[in-house]
């Protein structure tokens, strides 16, 4: 029997359910996190910790922990010390604020070469999450002088680095790999979306020559906006593509002025050659109302499943952290935003994810999805 198309009884959107729309149930749980007493979350880490202390693993709790993490930027300390104790590695976040004596024995851990594969990955992790100099200086230790377990992981120290919003070139040179400002994509109107310095979706007059969709501006960034100047953008940037072809390839680039122009660079990846999206899509696609939130929020407020959209901070992976080499000097991109593709396109799975290289003014838009 087909099921009827409902509207949400929070927002109106339709689904086909009796009750509240997805994202409304994550942005209730979103507004209760953030309504909870400083007094509260230290009784909910507490909680996190018994539960690490009990079972060996965080389980029953996760979901909160990632919560806490994101829209609050808890303290971790004590959950790394009780996560340490019961050598539970995962998730690495647990260790974002670890001890320093802590991290001082994890380093020594994970330069033995006895150590288990899948203990020192996890370890990696951890420490790339932590940061800092000490870390820094292991991690090109380790891919100096790799130890006997680094053959028995797929990828060097360098990638693990990534998750922490950062790695190296080849000369031992640190990268960032994050901006350290996040602000949210909020619901606006489309007055205040004309005015916003981050727009999502504006059409060209463009078209893919390949499958004959309308190429779209997918992101806007006025960066003289004074909420963005930890973008170092001094002008409005484009990411531009083809919203039908960039899902099926491994990364669609355009290079940019900050007077506006951008060009796409068309690759040879995607083979797609049917317009999927038509211009019913493109239509919904440019008719949200996503405006730059007024205020920044913790780094990794957007790091989850029902993140959102969001410039800046870290992204919610849904495969790997994959930051990209820019086409022209080589050197790893910068994270610069996530759209939730479902926001924005009903029914259409997965996040975008846009990268920078700001030296070589190119930009790269990944699509992501289970």
């Amino acid at each position: 029997m087909e099921r009827k198309p409902q509207k949400c009884r929070q927002c109106g959107r339709k689904i086909y359910f009796d009750g509240i729309c997805i994202p409304c149930q994550a942005e209730n749980e979103r507004n209760r996190i953030l309504s909870l007493t400083n007094e509260e979350i230290d009784g909910k880490a507490r909680e996190i910790c018994d539960e690490i202390e009990k079972k060996g693993k965080l389980d029953k709790e996760y979901d909160l922990f990632k919560k806490l993490l994101n829209y609050r930027d808890i303290d971790t300390s004590k959950i790394a010390e009780t996560a340490f104790r019961q050598k539970v590695f995962s998730p690495c976040e647990l260790y974002k604020d670890a001890p320093d004596d802590l991290i001082k024995v994890m380093i020594e851990m994970v330069m033995q070469d006895s150590i288990e594969p899948n203990i020192a990955g996890n370890l990696l992790l951890c420490l790339a999450v932590h940061g800092g100099d000490e870390v820094f200086q292991a991690f090109l230790e380790l891919e100096k002088r790799p130890r006997k377990w680094r053959k028995n992981l797929y990828v060097n120290p360098s990638f693990y680095a990534t998750y922490g919003g950062w790695t190296y070139d080849k000369n031992g040179k640190f990268l960032k790999t994050n901006f350290d400002k996040c602000y949210p994509m909020v619901k606006g109107t489309l007055e205040e979306k004309k005015h916003s310095p981050v727009k999502i979706g504006v059409k060209t007059e463009e078209k893919c020559p390949k499958c004959g969709c309308r190429i779209v501006n997918l992101m806007e960034i006025d960066g003289r906006d004074p909420r963005l100047d930890f973008l170092e953008i001094n002008g409005v940037i484009k990411a531009k593509c083809c919203p039908n072809c960039f899902e099926y390839s491994y990364g669609d680039f355009c290079r940019y002025t900050v007077n506006g122009e951008s060009e796409v660079l068309y690759g040879e990846d995607c083979s797609i050659t049917e317009d999927y999206l038509k211009d019913e899509g493109i239509e919904e696609l440019a008719s949200n109302t996503y405006i730059l939130g007024d205020s920044p929020v913790p780094q990794r407020y957007a790091a989850d499943w029902e993140g959102g959209s969001s410039i800046g901070g870290f992204a919610f992976w849904i495969q790997d952290c994959e930051i990209k080499r820019c086409p022209d000097c080589g050197k790893p991109m910068k994270y610069l935003a996530q759209i939730q593709w479902d926001t924005v396109l009903d029914g259409v799975e997965g996040n975008a994810y846009i990268e920078i290289c700001r030296d070589c003014k190119i930009i790269v838009i990944l699509h992501q999805q289970t």
